[in-house]
């Protein structure tokens, strides 16, 4: 009875130690797969320009945590009429909380687009007799209110006291075909990675610093995907928004790793278009004009959805749902599995082998 005993108890041991082993293997595969971003955020921003086309590409991705995991049907365009107080605008985000308007990106009526993607935080100096503070201000709404081009961007950017961290890095095209992506430098002082008016290119970026690539998650395979398909590109008529929309069906999620992407947008700053796909959906694009959108008094808001067929919305939809339980089992559920296991197995493998060696003492003369 205790050699069986014995028996039985080495087997849960080796059990125990394999499973553990198993487990710690598929955690760190997981966590190698997943890519899982700083600030829960994977979007990818691209502009290029060639001759008189110029168009500018988002994929608006994150993690479970991201705004837009915890209510999906949240996503919204936003509209600002011209006024006293700026150009008009056209902007992609959604209702934060259900109330809290939350933008993202957007074009305003004299052609500048832009948007932004995460990178670890970084200190940013303020320059000196800044005109504008950030703190307290909507300047995720005034880039655009208050500038008509890249240059005179620029210059607002140069003038602005940011008061702290860095924790993004922006993409600013015109209809000019100027492009810039401003980052936070080594020194703290704002970095401009320029394709400036009359050459034909494009630049692309993600999470990690263009100014300093080792901070932030390099080599990307995001990168790398936008980079090839934009050097494709070698006329006007190369650069379309169907070629733009192969891009984001390229870099979308959860085609790779732990995050979604709730929606895909293509801005056009020369004819005023804006191209959007809904929650990894590709085989539908609506295709909104926004000088019709703009053409109004005031500011409204239109729900995602609701540019979108039904079936579109229900796929994207489920689509989001089978992510969304796949990325609790390996984020949440596998971590806290493994974990209980591998410190079982410890305790148990611990127990016996203390068990061991005080039974070998015993049977020792003295």
């Amino acid at each position: 009875m205790k050699r069986s005993m014995r028996n039985s108890s080495k087997l849960i041991l080796c059990a125990s130690i394999i499973l553990s082993f198993l487990l710690s293997n598929s955690l760190l595969i997981a966590a190698q797969t997943s890519s899982f971003p700083s600030k829960d955020l994977s979007c990818t921003n691209f502009a290029a320009s060639f001759d008189n086309n110029v168009l500018f590409g988002n994929s608006e991705d994150g993690g479970l945590s991201h705004p837009l995991s915890v209510d999906p049907l949240s996503s919204h365009t936003f509209y600002y009429s011209a006024d006293s107080e700026g150009y008009g605008c056209a902007f992609v985000g959604w209702y934060w909380e259900g109330y809290s308007i939350s933008i993202q990106g957007g074009m305003n009526d004299q052609g500048l687009c832009y948007d932004l993607t995460g990178i670890p935080d970084t200190p940013v100096n303020t320059p000196p007799n800044a005109t504008y503070t950030v703190a307290g201000s909507w300047i995720m709404k005034d880039v655009l209110r208050l500038n008509a081009n890249v240059s005179e961007l620029i210059d607002f950017m140069m003038s602005c006291d940011w008061s702290g961290y860095w924790w993004y890095q922006w993409l600013f095209a015109d209809a000019f075909g100027d492009i810039v992506i401003i980052s936070p430098g080594i020194d703290g002082n704002l970095v401009f990675t320029r394709k400036n008016i009359g050459e034909d290119g494009f630049l692309t970026q993600t999470n990690f610093n263009r100014a300093n690539n080792k901070s932030g998650e390099y080599p990307c395979w995001r990168y790398e995907a936008s980079y090839n398909l934009l050097n494709e590109i070698e006329s006007e008529e190369d650069l379309t928004p169907t070629k733009y929309k192969e891009v984001l069906e390229a870099v979308h999620f959860p085609k790779r790793g732990g995050s979604f992407t709730h929606y895909s947008n293509t801005f056009d700053p020369v004819n005023q278009m804006l191209y959007l796909n809904y929650m990894g959906q590709f085989d539908e694009t609506a295709t909104i004009n926004v000088t019709n959108e703009l053409d109004f008094s005031g500011s409204k808001a239109v729900p995602m959805a609701d540019y979108f067929s039904e079936e579109t919305t229900d796929e994207g939809f489920d689509s989001f749902k089978q992510w969304k339980r796949t990325a609790i089992v390996i984020q949440k559920v596998l971590p806290i599995t493994g974990a209980v296991i591998v410190a079982g197995g410890i305790g148990i493998g611990t127990y016996f082998f203390v068990k061991r060696i005080r039974k070998r003492k015993k049977t020792q003369p003295p």
